[in-house]
């Protein structure tokens, strides 16, 4: 593959920005929009983040857009503003295949839930992206539906995208799209975010609509945002759930792991890790030890327990033909799921319960508005040098299982220019309020926005 980074567009203004340009008409939403798909056309060969583009769908949306606009109606501010769909979620008339040519002709018959909120709110949706096979995996690789490329690949290395939503990920940080609808089971929104130097957002789950998207575990999936800021993630989310009626208290006390738990990441991520905080404290933030209800190792079992007999219970029909098209990280983690006994499936939900009263009165007892924390243990590995057995989801499936909501924002890189990520973690129902600390913190990790993220790394 060519140097993608080099063939990467230039950055799409702040959706702020776009909104406010379309409202006085120094930029029309076809103009915008013929630029997405231009990007697309030209650059995608290389990223492979896009499964279809509905060019003729999207203009024509525009082009509505732009009329309402004039006629005096504004449906907010996403209002002309073009979006990507991860290729789980349903488009009346269209395919949505969850990353396996199994479900290529699984025409939706409606639209999902979020993309009605997306058109109520005038956004114009250019396309759909590729993922995981079935959104079960977190490197982002997929052996029949291609594989989305990392934007931040240098030279010959061509690293992954992290998953299972690699290619709203890749649209995003390859400017393809202003921004993009991702799910996130155990971090398939955070993992991707983090390896690609974007903001990823998962909200509590249901805070953004499920009809229509296909599952992968009813009991731990969220819909999520991909932006390249979290202001622009902040904007997305109140136009698609409505914006606080108060605005939420940022308090600033954050919590933060012990050492002990901080054992797995690497060398480059622990001392980027080390630096994020270190900025926090000189940002006025203070810091509090606090540790999860159990060690984060242990929720491994826990999690798998659910989610993978959940995938296994909605993919079934597909187990027990070795013939078919399923991806080899997939298809034997699906199998293996159907050992887990309904008593073991019903003491891993008891123990999600348990863990989730225990983490929320601990967060109250110490005043926490949130937890800062790692995203993954490593950076994007190359393609080539995946391991399937391992799942760079140490740091975010403990977020799913407690029912929280979580955000990756960008922390800085490692010495090879690959990006590393900062999570924060709060209480389920305190989306609000989380994307307030993240700005906080954003702008303490980096108080010159202007400057680029590729200018100012960790250099850990």
């Amino acid at each position: 593959m060519t140097s993608s980074h080099q063939n990467k567009p230039p950055a799409f203004a702040p959706i702020a920005k776009l909104s406010r340009a379309l409202r006085t008409g120094r930029m029309s939403s076809v103009a915008l929009t013929q630029e997405c798909l231009r990007r697309i056309a030209a650059h995608d060969v290389d990223f492979r983040s896009f499964l279809a583009v509905y060019e003729e769908e999207a203009l024509a949306a525009a082009e509505q857009a732009d009329q309402e606009l004039r006629a005096g109606r504004d449906r907010g501010s996403l209002h002309g503003i073009p979006v990507a769909l991860k290729d789980l979620v349903n488009m009346q008339g269209k395919p949505t295949t969850a990353g396996s040519p199994l479900l290529s002709t699984n025409i939706a018959q409606q639209d999902a839930g979020i993309v009605q909120r997306i058109v109520d709110a005038g956004g114009v949706i250019v396309g759909k992206t590729h993922l995981v096979q079935f959104a079960l995996g977190a490197w982002g690789t997929n052996a029949h539906m291609d594989t989305p490329r990392n934007p931040a690949s240098r030279g010959t290395d061509t690293l992954v995208a992290g998953g299972s939503s690699s290619g709203s990920a890749v649209a995003v940080a390859a400017h393809l799209v202003p921004w993009a609808i991702g799910s996130d089971t155990g971090g398939s929104v955070r993992v991707p975010a983090a390896f690609c130097g974007i903001v990823g957002f998962k909200p509590t789950i249901d805070a953004l609509p499920r009809t229509g998207v296909y599952p992968l575990s009813e009991s731990l999936d969220s819909l999520g945002l991909l932006a390249s800021s979290v202001q622009d993630a902040r904007l997305c989310f109140e136009a698609l759930v409505g914006a606080p009626i108060a605005t939420p208290e940022t308090r600033r006390r954050i919590g933060v792991l012990e050492a002990d738990e901080l054992a797995p990441l690497a060398p480059p991520i622990a001392r980027c890790h080390a630096q994020s905080l270190k900025r926090l404290e000189q940002a006025g933030f203070s810091l509090v030890p606090m540790r999860f209800p159990a060690p984060l190792a242990a929720f491994k079992e826990v999690t798998n327990a659910i989610m993978i007999a959940e995938g296994a219970w909605v993919n079934h029909r597909f187990l027990d033909d070795p013939g078919l098209p399923m991806d080899p990280s997939v298809r034997p983690r699906l199998i293996a799921a159907r050992a887990t006994t309904a008593v073991q499936y019903l003491e891993a939900r008891a123990t999600a319960a348990s863990w989730q009263r225990a983490f929320a009165a601990e967060m109250d007892r110490l005043g926490l508005s949130a937890v800062a924390m790692p995203v993954t243990a490593m950076t994007a590995p190359r393609i080539e040098d995946v391991d399937h057995n391992l799942a760079p989801v140490h740091f975010t499936r403990p977020i799913n299982l407690l029912a929280l909501c979580g955000i990756a924002l960008p922390a800085g890189q490692d010495g090879d220019q690959r990006p590393i990520g900062l999570q924060l973690v709060a209480r389920a129902g305190d989306d609000h309020a989380l994307l307030n600390v993240a700005s906080e913190v954003a702008a303490a990790l980096h108080p010159d926005p202007d400057r680029a993220l590729s200018q100012e790394p960790c250099r850990a």
